[in-house]
């Protein structure tokens, strides 16, 4: 697409097909399970975002907004009766996008997506401050070693997807972490499902399914007590059900 190489799983099925968007640091993989456990009847796309699993990052920059871009138009090519969507962490995100957007998905199952902020931020901690400050200090300094400081300094104060991640991907991380995507989420009016695992570390139930569920009007909660970020692995079989009964459901 545009001389950029993406790759899926499919798995064969009738139409329309479920699309599921993977988290950050993850890749269609993440959901080798939910493929293999769910009865549905249904076609099953799992995209490799750009940047992660078999897709090459192309020339960069991504955001939530050019990725939903990117996958309304891979999928005008293989669906002309709509789709389903499941959308998982930073795929929650982008989610968020297509479902709020037209032509949009019919309904969209949030697990524990990104992107919705909570109200009150708490004031950044002393490790943040520290970070802020000796990136400042170093940033006048010439490369290599300037380089090589911030590097060093990233790896000592950055979180560990931040570490993980590509150079190339970096700014998109940034970019997610601070956006907040609550006023384009009120403007979902398909059915949606949230599911939250109760022991999640990562984005607690408390304040993010709860906001999620109240800012989208359409929305159901349903929360799996003995999950953490990843319900569909730590629950497998369980949230197989509830999906294949959600994408089963008339709408």
């Amino acid at each position: 697409m545009d001389g950029l190489s993406v790759s899926w799983l499919d798995r064969p099925g009738e139409d329309p097909p479920i699309v599921l968007l993977h988290g950050w640091g993850a890749s269609a993989a993440t959901f080798a399970g939910l493929l293999r456990l769910s009865r549905t009847r249904r076609r099953m796309l799992a995209l490799d975002l750009p940047g992660f699993g078999e897709s090459p990052l192309g020339q960069g920059g991504w955001t939530t907004a050019s990725y939903a871009s990117l996958v309304s138009r891979w999928l005008a090519d293989r669906t002309r009766d709509g789709y389903s969507l499941l959308g998982h962490s930073y795929g929650g995100a982008i989610a968020m996008r297509l479902a709020a957007g037209a032509p949009g998905p019919d309904r969209v199952l949030f697990c524990a997506p990104s992107g919705i902020r909570p109200e009150a931020q708490a004031a950044p901690g002393i490790r943040v401050r520290t970070y802020r400050a000796l990136r400042t200090l170093t940033r006048p300094l010439p490369d290599p070693v300037g380089a090589r400081a911030q590097e060093l300094l990233i790896q000592r104060f950055g979180s560990p997807d931040y570490r993980a991640a590509a150079p190339a991907l970096r700014p998109t991380l940034v970019a997610a972490v601070g956006e907040d995507l609550s006023e384009i989420a009120s403007e979902i009016s398909i059915p949606a499902l949230i599911i939250w695992g109760a022991q999640d570390q990562e984005l607690p139930l408390r304040p993010h399914a709860e906001r999620l569920r109240a800012i989208v009007s359409t929305s159901e909660l349903v929360v799996l007590e003995n999950s953490g970020h990843f319900p569909f692995a730590d629950e497998a079989v369980r949230f197989a059900v509830i999906f294949d009964s959600f994408m089963a459901a008339e709408v």
